[in-house]
């Protein structure tokens, strides 16, 4: 860099001499080369020289012929798209400004030269993961020469290039393991990295007369292990005495049961409903057993468990054995003998669900025939078949059995005459009765609801609530469905506790349900789609590769009967109101909640508008 002449200027007044600048004139030189045909920018900045204000720039060309000025810029920057040998010369910027008080002058000069030289150079990038086989392709154009003694180098660290060897591989023979090898030796000169490495990523150069491919080789790290840390037992509880555990099982079981209706309740808004949240979040919360991760924050999440909640398992167990006076629910887990189980897990479920997995056979209908006999045992079989195939493929089918038995604790007349129900398209229908002409009841209308509820108390702490719509109408039916939250059905189930029994005519009608609900649907609607694409089920299956274990199939079937004798139900799931005071009538369209006092939470819900 050459500095100029340094300029004083003097101004002189009477009595006064103002300086009035200095100016500095900085020189700087640039050679550049540049292939014919490309691109060029540039810049009057340069790092050596002083930053300065209110810069002005004027460029000026000058070429062997002539000398122009260009067109002024506002900015440092010249640009030309093209180049050719006519643009050859020398291209100076004179840029003016303040540097502080004084006055500066920066000139800067490229003298650009034009390659008119045929060159071939190509860059590519190649992204493999680790382990695979890396292809690095060369196919130089037809007039280029090249010997493949020297024609691949690699870039090892600045200016320092390794003369690569690549061998020759006999496709009759096994793939090369590791290693550097010609990928098509008669046709071109690409090669192939076997086994790659991190190690192996950097710059690859391939050679030849007049040109080059330059290779930029990018290994990626192999993921660690898709269960890595996602494979230890489930964590302990830490409430000893069980009573914090079962709070939030009991408020989690109702959130979670009403959420059910509400996604239930719209798919065949006429027909009859019947499905067991126990047993449905019984099957799901077997599978949380294993899930890890986010997958087990989303199952936390759709049984309306408080996240990262350790007891869920315990408290399970605690309300299976608080009510198995009225009540047996069993689960299983059938796998594919493939999988490897962890061990943790085995364990685990025995402890909570009382359940070591078992092992599916090599034939499918084997398999259905043992999945449908251990069901209808369980339901002593008043649910015979859940099952009508078992896919071959199948790797996981988690199946959850509930059996209820609740008698009236206060008995009905015996042969009840037939009366007339009426459905929802004011059609009457003769049905079969369950009749008491003076029946003690605790009933009352509830306008949070819009519903007058009666409670049927139960053996074994249970009660059975029919909830009757002020009208026949779908409209008035629905608005009842809308209005049942888990707020309002826990205030309904605690203030029935407190109305008194009256003496009344109850007229209720006989009813034998046997519903089977799309739980694949339902799973998915309350956010746990992720089990049939890519739950992490490490807790269960600690080898998982990068293919998980996904659920395929997943059923739900509910029976229920009303009768003299009382209520007796099963489950089974693989995943103002003018009315007399001294009668109650079901003879249309209702809901029913068999509750459980318990578990303080719904064993079953419906909604019957065809006995």
């Amino acid at each position: 860099m050459n500095h100029g002449p340094l300029c004083l200027q003097y101004t002189k007044l009477p009595g006064f001499s103002f300086l009035l600048f200095i100016q500095f004139v900085f020189t700087l030189s640039v050679n550049v080369i540049v292939p014919e045909g490309s691109g060029v920018t540039l810049s009057c900045n340069d790092h050596n020289a002083p930053k300065i204000e209110d810069a002005t720039f004027k460029w000026t060309f000058r070429s062997r012929a002539s000398v122009s000025e260009l067109q002024p810029e506002k900015s440092s920057a010249f640009r030309k798209p093209e180049l050719y040998k006519s643009d050859e010369g020398e291209y100076e910027c004179l840029m003016e400004g303040h540097l502080g008080d004084s006055r500066v002058r920066i000139s800067k000069t490229y003298n650009l030269s034009v390659d008119t030289r045929r060159s071939f150079t190509q860059w590519k990038v190649i992204t493999v993961t680790e382990g695979d086989v890396a292809d690095l392709p060369c196919s130089p154009p037809p007039e280029a020469t090249w010997t493949k003694d020297s024609v691949w180098v690699r870039k090892i660290k600045e200016g320092t290039l390794k003369p690569l060897q690549p061998l020759i591989w006999d496709e009759n023979d096994d793939e090369p393991i590791e290693g550097v090898y010609w990928a098509r030796p008669n046709e071109d000169l690409s090669i192939k990295i076997f086994s790659s490495k991190v190690q192996d990523a950097g710059i690859y150069h391939c050679q030849f007369q007049d040109g080059q491919l330059m290779v930029e080789l990018i290994v990626e790290a192999l993921p660690p292990p898709r269960c890595y840390g996602h494979t230890d037992p489930w964590e302990l509880c830490e409430d000893k005495k069980s009573r914090t555990a079962a709070a939030v099982m009991s408020e989690s079981l109702t959130d979670f049961a009403t959420k059910l209706y509400s996604q239930l309740r719209n798919s065949s808004p006429k027909e009859n409903l019947l499905f067991s949240p126990v047993s449905i979040a019984g099957v799901l919360s077997h599978l949380l057993l294993g899930a890890r991760n986010e997958t087990r924050t989303l199952m936390e999440d759709a049984l309306c468990l408080p996240r990262g909640f350790s007891c869920s398992h315990k408290a399970m167990k605690v309300l299976r054995e608080e009510t198995q006076e009225s009540l047996d629910m069993a689960s299983q887990i059938f796998y594919n003998p493939e999988q490897t189980l962890n061990e943790a897990f085995i364990n685990q479920s025995v402890e909570f669900y009382e359940a070591a997995p078992t092992m599916l056979s090599s034939n499918p209908e084997e398999n259905m025939n043992m999945i449908n006999s251990w069901v209808a045992e369980k339901t002593k079989h008043k649910i015979p078949k859940l099952l009508d195939t078992v896919d071959a493929s199948s790797q996981l089918i988690l199946v959850n059995a509930v059996y209820f038995l609740g008698k009236w604790k206060l008995k009905f007349d015996r042969n009840s005459p037939p009366s007339s129900f009426t459905t929802l398209d004011g059609d009457m229908i003769r049905v079969n009765t369950l009749y008491g002409a003076r029946y003690p009841l605790s009933e009352q209308f509830f306008s949070s609801l819009k519903a007058q509820v009666a409670a049927f108390p139960l053996t074994g702490k249970n009660r059975l609530f029919i909830l009757v719509p002020v009208t026949t109408s779908l409209e008035d039916l629905q608005a009842v469905e809308r209005r049942m939250t888990d707020t309002v059905l826990r205030e309904m189930a605690k203030d029935m506790a407190k109305v008194s029994p009256k003496i009344a005519e109850v007229t209720l009608p006989k009813l034998k349900l046997d519903i089977s609900t799309d739980l694949y649907t339902l799973i998915e609607d309350i956010g746990l789609r992720e089990l049939f694409n890519d739950p992490n089920l490490c807790g269960i299956f600690p080898q998982q590769t990068r293919m998980p274990v996904v659920l395929s199939d997943a059923r739900h079937r509910a029976s229920l009967t009303l009768s003299e004798n009382g209520v007796e139900a099963a489950a089974a799931t693989s995943l103002s109101f003018a009315r007399s005071f001294n009668s109650f009538s079901a003879l249309q369209p209702f809901i029913l909640v068999l509750w459980s006092d318990q578990a303080n939470s719904p064993l079953f819900m419906g909604r019957v508008t065809h006995p």
